[in-house]
């Protein structure tokens, strides 16, 4: 496995934000009643990231199961072994201008939380200070390890962060 590196988010910003709009267009098309968020760090300026756009699209319940039929035929299929009868994943990796990662989430459930890690750390600078430098830990190290960590950062479903910034 080869070791990753984290960019500025601003000097990704025209390319993700470009490249969202399209997605989101697509997506729209295909669910024109879905919600699509750019979420993750290409969505929070001042953020370091991967280099990867990440896409959450929300959905009812009764729309879950046929969007995620919908999404099949313009992304692949991610860590099937993940899916819940509430989430899903998929990726577009070999995408020429950047490589892409679809949450599909029902609304309102432990797993449609993205879009609020999104708003939180936009909003306190002093938890993206932490996670940027959290990340800046990992720089040249594997991305496994680094995963690790930002699961125990943000907690199951995100949820450690999200309650804690409640208070």
């Amino acid at each position: 496995m080869s070791p990753i590196h984290f960019y500025k988010t601003e000097e990704l910003l025209p390319t993700a934000y470009r490249l969202f709009k399209e997605e989101k267009d697509h997506i729209l098309t295909l669910c024109p009643n879905a919600l699509v968020e750019h979420v993750g760090a290409t969505s929070i300026p001042g953020s370091l990231t991967l280099g990867d756009l990440d896409i959450q699209i929300r959905v009812t319940a009764q729309d879950f199961q046929s969007t995620c039929e919908k999404i099949k035929s313009i992304y692949y299929e991610n860590h099937p072994y993940l899916w819940t009868s509430e989430f899903a994943l998929f990726h577009k990796k070999d995408h020429p201008d950047m490589p892409m990662s679809i949450m599909v989430t029902i609304i309102d459930t432990r797993f449609d939380e993205f879009y609020k890690t999104r708003d939180l750390l936009k909003k306190d600078k002093d938890m993206l200070e932490k996670y940027n430098t959290l990340k800046s830990q990992f720089e040249g190290k594997s991305l496994e390890e680094y995963k690790k960590s930002k699961r125990e950062f943000f907690g199951p479903n995100g949820q450690n962060r999200l309650l804690n910034s409640k208070k």
